[in-house]
């Protein structure tokens, strides 16, 4: 019975690459909007600009590799390896 409970207990969380608002973004990296947009800017020629108010999952890939993942965030092992690959 444990071993049933342990099992419910664990929930894997997945997040999927998608586009992602600049406030988005801020939150995820535990910064206010202002911050972010400051480290934003020291990339952009790196990043390119958003379209809209989103940065597309190539941009996203991009700020991940930059400013590393952040630590509100769990990935699954194929998006991990998918950022990492493109490094």
């Amino acid at each position: 019975m444990e071993g049933k409970q342990s099992e419910e207990q664990v929930k894997e969380e997945v997040f999927l690459l998608k586009a992602l608002t600049h406030k988005q973004l801020a939150q995820m990296y535990g910064v206010s909007w202002l911050t972010f947009q400051n480290w934003i800017k020291k990339v952009e020629h790196e990043v390119g600009r958003k379209t809209g108010h989103f940065y597309h999952v190539h941009q996203v890939k991009k700020i991940f590799q930059i400013f590393g993942l952040p630590k509100q965030l769990d990935l699954s092992l194929k998006d991990l390896n998918e950022i990492n690959k493109s490094i």
